[in-house]
């Protein structure tokens, strides 16, 4: 017994032993026993500082984000202001780039990267889907797993890669083959007139379609494979087929994802540029064909950037680049606003 705790008296009822905090103190931790919520107040604190320190890194992080963008946005604007005082608006729609003649306008180039674009997409998409349904519904597991590691592979080709083979391998096929063909079609000798000489605004369609498609693959696969599947069941339960399941169900169901990954693409094959460079002939005019050669604003920007002799013609290239913001911009708001919509109105997934 301690020193310090006094015997009971004879004869008197035994108490609990009660030990002063001296001797508390004495005890190893080892062999302490915590008060009952001891251990959960702690997990609680150190919850709350980890919750703490994540918050702070999470809003840490959209600082630095949000003043990387400002900045951006302020140093283009700054160098392109002399541009945009030397030809207004008027750059927006004057079809002529004549720098010695202080002459600049982004409408062929403009035009050029909306058709190269829309061709694109008229190609990708089409397949990309179809491609999704395939591994996310149809394939057999042994074919999906490789067929979705080659299309992550095309995914991670750099697009300097992608271009040279479209100048290499495409371009002779294309000049050869491909743009004689499509002249011969009833319908699509509208489009396809004029000589065939192998870089052309086709060619350019043709590789971006290739760089975008496995952007929408994988996102429009991971749509698909959110669709609830209640909604397979009910589609089986009415008798359809695994493609009509395909069709009428999955596919619907997962349109807002299929959207959301349409508008990523899109993105990408506007800003695009060294691959379009080099296969599409970089004429600055208005094409008439798809077979004509032409220009987009990120294949000028690459071409003249370079060469440029005075601050003008620096800062015209540079709003060359606003441009090109502004309508990848332009892009993302209209699918993001497109996605909403949908959401509100409860159509997809």
């Amino acid at each position: 017994m301690p020193d310090d705790v006094d015997p009971p008296a004879p004869g008197a009822p035994r108490t609990p032993l009660t030990v002063r905090a001296s001797t508390l103190e004495e005890i190893p931790p080892a062999e302490r026993t915590p008060v009952a919520g001891v251990q959960e107040a702690l997990r609680k604190r150190g919850s709350r500082r980890g919750g703490r320190l994540y918050a702070g890194l999470r809003w840490g992080g959209a600082t630095v984000f949000a003043a990387v963008a400002v900045a951006l946005v302020v140093s283009l604007l700054t160098s392109s202001s002399q541009a945009f005082s030397h030809s207004g608006l008027s750059l927006l729609w004057t079809g002529t780039w004549d720098p010695p003649h202080r002459i600049f306008g982004a409408e062929t180039l403009i035009v050029g990267t909306l058709v190269t674009t829309a061709v694109a997409l008229v190609l990708a998409v089409p397949i990309g889907v179809a491609t999704a349904a395939f591994l996310a519904e149809l394939a057999p597991r042994w074919l999906a797993a490789p067929l979705s590691v080659l299309i992550d592979l095309i995914a991670a080709v750099p697009s300097i890669v992608v271009g040279l083979w479209g100048l290499l391998v495409l371009t002779p096929v294309f000049a050869g083959h491909v743009e004689p063909f499509f002249q011969k079609v009833p319908v699509l000798e509208w489009f396809f007139h004029g000589p065939a000489v192998g870089p052309s605004i086709l060619l350019a369609g043709v590789v971006l379609a290739v760089m975008i498609l496995p952007t929408i693959v994988a996102l429009s696969r991971t749509a698909l494979a959110g669709v609830a599947l209640t909604d397979r069941e009910a589609a089986r339960a009415l008798g359809g087929t695994r493609w009509q399941v395909v069709r009428r169900a999955v596919i619907p169901g997962a349109r807002t994802g299929i959207e959301a990954a349409v508008t990523l693409a899109m993105g990408r094959a506007l800003g695009e540029s060294i691959a379009v460079a080099m296969v599409i002939g970089n004429l600055f005019v208005i094409p008439h064909s798809l077979l004509h050669p032409g220009a987009t604003l990120g294949s000028a920007i690459i071409n003249t950037f370079g060469g440029v002799t005075t601050g003008l013609e620096r800062s015209e290239v540079i709003a060359l680049v606003v441009i090109l913001l502004v309508l990848t911009a332009l892009v993302n708001a209209g699918g993001q606003l497109l996605l909403r919509s949908r959401a509100q109105s409860g159509h997809g997934t």
